[in-house]
């Protein structure tokens, strides 16, 4: 590989990603993924309206809208009172050309992903292949990985470790990952139950201290993603028993959920403290992790592809020079610090710990307010925006 080419570590669907984005930049680019191929997980993706821009300029929107599902509002539902509060993205529709969320399987966008890529000649994925070590030094990086077939040498002008929250290459830069996990297990079911009968139009979220939920359709065949809380001193060898439960419990009499595929996980609010060593960037869950339950989390991954995508883009150019690096490094940290995490945090509490006295409708009162009118929707809404670094571009330095 030449040295203005990026090696990029984990091929998932942000791995994928990064090099869609980087190869449209006209950068050579290799994947190196440790799986044999591509993996089939059923997975829900809820893309945020502010990502769609984006996509759209990476020309796979048209291809995603074409088998996802399209999310006009975004519901908040208070169960023990039945009290709907919701955010109807029309009021976007003044700013951005695209107002709506889009809800898919991961699998359909890992596959649009990979049929964009094999008709790029700048881009080689090695899959069954794991990273071993990770040198560097003035002029590029050098990679060791390992395969079924043996052991191999990459050399790449830099690295982007996109390769989620167990990162070997997070952990060969000799970054800890601080942080704290929340006290609860988690359990996401992959099941076939039309939500819409009960009022839940492609998405919503269900806050109780009991019942707390995130439920999102997740293709068109009627596949739903139910994501819940429980203690997690509960044995997990039994949480098929006690599933069967809560849907006796949230779901109408007589009703027969058919559950596909549950996981069982914890949540976490983790950071790096730095996304970038020398040559080498992190990205998405290799720098950060947080709570699912603002949707943030997928947001501000998206928009540190985009942003590793732009400076490395204009380095590979040679167009400016490594101090760019910096620059990624400290907006896209700040973003999570300042927005991803806190906003996460806030949800998180709001849907699972809503029996602490009087917690609950103190937020209610400022989801009622943003909710109220369309320029208050407006506003509430267009905070995702902030999770977008601006143009991180500077002048190539020059002596005098």
């Amino acid at each position: 590989m030449p040295t203005n080419s990026v090696l990029i570590v984990g091929g998932g669907p942000l791995g994928l990603l990064q090099a869609l984005g980087l190869a449209q930049a006209g950068v050579e680019v290799t994947v190196l993924e440790p799986a044999p191929a591509r993996q089939r997980v059923t997975r829900a993706l809820v893309f945020n309206w502010s990502m769609m821009a984006g996509l759209d300029s990476l020309g796979i929107l048209d291809e995603m809208m074409a088998v996802g599902v399209v999310q006009n509002a975004v519901s908040l539902n208070i169960l023990r009172t039945g009290e709907r509060i919701v955010f109807d993205l029309s009021a976007l529709s003044d700013d951005v050309e695209h107002a709506f969320t889009l809800n898919m399987e991961q699998g359909q966008f890992v596959d649009i992903l990979l049929a964009r890529l094999a008709l790029s000649p700048a881009v080689t994925i090695e899959w069954d292949t794991r990273v071993e070590s990770l040198d560097q030094d003035r002029d590029g990086c050098t990679v060791v990985a390992t395969s079924s077939v043996g052991e191999f040498t990459f050399r790449a002008g830099w690295v982007v470790g996109v390769d989620g929250t167990h990162s070997l290459v997070r952990r060969s830069l000799g970054l800890a990952f601080p942080g704290m996990t929340w006290p609860e297990r988690f359990v996401t079911v992959n099941l076939r139950f039309d939500f819409s009968t009960m009022g839940v139009a492609q998405a919503a979220t269900h806050i109780d201290p009991d019942r707390g939920a995130l439920i999102a359709q997740i293709d068109r065949t009627g596949l739903w993603s139910y994501l819940y809380a429980e203690n997690e001193k509960l044995l997990e060898t039994s949480i098929g028993i006690r599933m069967q439960a809560i849907f006796a419990n949230v779901l109408p009499e007589g009703a027969d959920p058919r559950v596909e595929t549950w996981a069982a996980h914890r949540m976490h609010q983790r950071v790096v403290d730095t996304f970038r060593v020398g040559r080498v960037l992190l990205v998405g869950g290799a720098a950060h992790i947080t709570a699912p339950t603002s949707g943030f989390g997928l947001v501000g991954s998206f928009f540190d592809v985009l942003a590793a995508t732009e400076v490395l883009g204009a380095l590979a150019r040679g167009e400016t020079d490594e101090a760019i690096l910096d620059r990624y490094a400290a907006d896209r940290r700040r973003v999570f610090t300042e927005i991803t995490s806190p906003v996460s945090s806030e949800t998180k509490m709001l849907i699972f710990n809503g029996a602490e006295p009087g917690r609950l409708e103190r937020e209610l009162i400022h989801y009622r307010a943003a909710a109220s009118s369309r320029a208050s929707t407006r506003e509430f809404l267009l905070l995702a925006r902030q999770l977008e670094s601006p143009s991180l571009l500077m002048p190539r330095s020059t002596s005098i």
